[in-house]
């Protein structure tokens, strides 16, 4: 039968759209099994996650932060650590009924000795069926005890209903004796939250070491699913430690500093470092604060402890926070501009000025009287050398010499001994001190800079304010032959588990001074001759470290007797011949209205070293920190 035109083009219509229609179904099928394959292998096991939210809460299990050691790395002695305890927990959803868990809460408080008012808030009905629709839990007992523990037992609390639940607790051993060096930890503020991309239930370091090595010692945190509809748990990832600090703090340094601190009863800080490498071994500040109760997010008396340290301002780190006049600490950097700007034929150690307990600085204005200005000898030190001048801490000496050779290399030295920039060392707030000079006196008080100004600047008063920490640094630049160090708290950073070293942390020169060795020399023997026969005589002993350094007294201009504050900065061993510089260490002591260097910072300091060098005896080293 022939077929017609139109038939025939209509078949042809037909297979074309047949066709069409083929290729479409082919090409949708193709789509589905490539966004399958997409779906069940590529992104196969994050889609199983998201799968089981659906029917499944996802609960976070925090992980431990990583402990800190002192340098010794005992591992069994760490300075930091986390403590385990176990929550007795029941979840709503096991029960039958809402009065079966009713029943389970009452028979529950009358074993366990607990009122039944403090689950009040879970006895309500409505409460109750909403914890268990979503299969949550009700903490029951927070931190059980090891009486509570077997209670639960013997009367099998625990069966078919609860679950003992693992949690861990930062605990730090030393206490306020460490406070500003650890930190401590707490629940993060929404600008923490959103600038560290944290959650809620996270804690992050709030100070100290802990908040400046955070991301290193945080660890990762692990991932629970809880079945909404089956009681079934399950592990998804496991949480893993954060990573161990090991310091260059040395335990036994620490607590004799912080305790030296508080038989004073005054504010005040100690820096203990290592001349040659910027490695802390000791960094007090008093008043300070527990870190376990501000770690104990839970503990009613974490408030009030708030409230009391805010109010004596104990959070602040008086050692790198705070800033005061050097007092006679400066002379030495006085001296040193003078040795190294001067003429040394005119200014040396040999160069004598006589103190008769007072100086006259004459006006250069018509009708303004001459200044007088007193040295702390009332009636005077007689003739003195440069290095007598520092060892007896002579005013009239250094306004002698500050008029000598002008405030510009005094300013500048100040400034090259890094009097006015941060050290950085490894510790959050680090403030910075203040040097003056000349345009900034203009600026700030539309006044040029005067001759009083300078006199002032020589024996470290008037505007200059220095750090603890700086000074530290500066010291330790006149005891290691001119080296800037940073001074550093961390020495490694070492995985948790097997201990393997992740990084080391090596002493770093910030630049080398240009200074002689002549000025240094003298200036050491000027320290020495302090501790020999000047204001620091108490740290003369036998079997005692050989001893260099400085004291200094703070005037506050107050009329009150007895609150002027009181510096010491020393160090030790000293010999001539520098042997012993590898093994130096610079000891900075500050005590708010402790009188005088000599009577609040000398005792101090007596203490550190001591214990720094226990062994020294017939002016030998036999052991110190070096070999820690």
């Amino acid at each position: 039968m022939k077929t017609s035109s139109t038939e025939f083009k209509l078949e042809q219509r037909f297979k074309n759209r047949l066709y069409f229609i083929n290729i479409i179904f082919f090409i949708i099928l193709f789509i589905f099994f490539i966004q399958l394959f997409r779906l069940q292998i590529i992104n196969g096991a994050e889609n199983k996650i998201l799968s089981k939210r659906f029917v499944s809460r996802e609960e976070f299990k925090v992980a431990p932060r990583g402990f800190i050691f002192d340098r010794k790395f005992n591992i069994n002695d760490p300075l930091v650590y986390n403590i385990n305890y176990l929550n007795f927990v029941i979840y709503p959803s096991r029960f039958s009924s809402y009065e079966n868990g009713l029943k389970y809460l009452l028979n529950f408080c009358k074993i366990m000795g607990r009122d039944c008012s403090d689950y009040s808030r879970y006895m309500d009905a409505a409460t109750w069926k909403s914890l268990a629709k979503k299969n949550e839990k009700i903490i029951l007992i927070e931190k059980v005890s090891r009486q509570e523990h077997e209670r639960i037992a013997i009367f099998q609390l625990d069966k078919t209903y609860g679950n003992f639940e693992s949690n861990h607790i930062r605990y730090y051993p030393l206490g306020p004796s460490f406070a500003h060096v650890s930190g401590y930890i707490g629940p993060p503020s929404k600008k923490e939250i959103s600038e560290k991309e944290l959650k809620l239930y996270q804690t992050l370091g709030k100070n100290g070491l802990e908040a400046f090595y955070d991301k290193d010692i945080r660890g990762k945190d692990g991932i629970i699913i809880q079945n909404k509809i089956f009681d079934k748990t399950e592990q998804l990832l496991n949480s893993q430690q954060g990573n161990h600090l090991v310091l260059n703090i040395d335990k036994n340094l620490q607590l004799i500093a912080y305790k030296a601190l508080i038989e004073t009863q005054k504010r005040g800080t100690v820096i203990v470092m290592k001349a040659n490498t910027g490695e802390i071994l000791a960094l007090a500040s008093y008043p300070s604060f527990d870190p376990n109760l501000l770690s104990d997010i839970s503990n009613p008396k974490r408030i009030e402890h708030i409230k009391i340290v805010s109010k004596f301002n104990g959070f602040l780190n008086l050692a790198i926070q705070a800033k005061f006049p050097p007092a006679s600490t400066f002379k030495p950097i006085t001296a040193i501009a003078a040795l190294e700007f001067s003429n040394p034929l005119e200014i040396n150690e040999n160069t004598t000025y006589y103190c008769p307990g007072s100086w006259k600085l004459e006006s250069s204005l018509k009708g303004v009287p001459d200044s007088v200005y007193y040295c702390h000898k009332k009636e005077g030190h007689g003739k003195l050398d440069l290095i007598h001048g520092i060892a007896q801490s002579c005013n009239v000496y250094f306004y002698n010499l500050g008029h000598k050779i002008g405030p510009s290399p005094i300013i500048n030295t100040a400034k090259n001994f890094g009097l006015d920039s941060k050290t950085n060392i490894d510790l959050p707030g680090e403030t910075v001190g203040f040097v003056p000079d000349q345009l900034w006196k203009q600026i700030r008080w539309s006044s040029k800079w005067y001759d009083g100004d300078t006199i002032n600047l020589s024996i470290g008063q008037g505007f200059i304010e220095v750090t603890p920490i700086a000074m530290a640094v500066a010291y330790s630049a006149i005891a290691n032959d001119g080296k800037i160090v940073k001074p550093f708290i961390v020495r490694e950073i070492r995985e948790s588990q097997t201990g393997r070293l992740i990084k080391k942390y090596e002493p770093t020169i910030i630049k080398k001074l240009n200074l002689s060795k002549d000025t240094l020399n003298t200036v050491r023997k000027g320290l020495r001759e302090v501790v020999l026969s000047g204001t620091g005589k108490f740290l003369n002993q036998p079997n005692l470290v050989p001893i260099a350094g400085k004291t200094g007294t703070v005037q506050t201009h107050s009329k009150i007797k007895g609150t002027d504050h009181a510096w010491f900065i020393g160090f030790a061993p000293y010999d001539e011949e520098n042997l012993y510089i590898n093994d130096r260490i610079v000891v900075v002591v500050f005590v708010e209205h402790g009188l005088a260097g000599s009577y609040s910072g000398v005792p101090i300091a007596y203490k550190i070293f001591k214990e720094a060098f226990p062994e020294w005896k017939n002016n030998q080293l036999l052991r110190g920190p070096n070999e820690n």
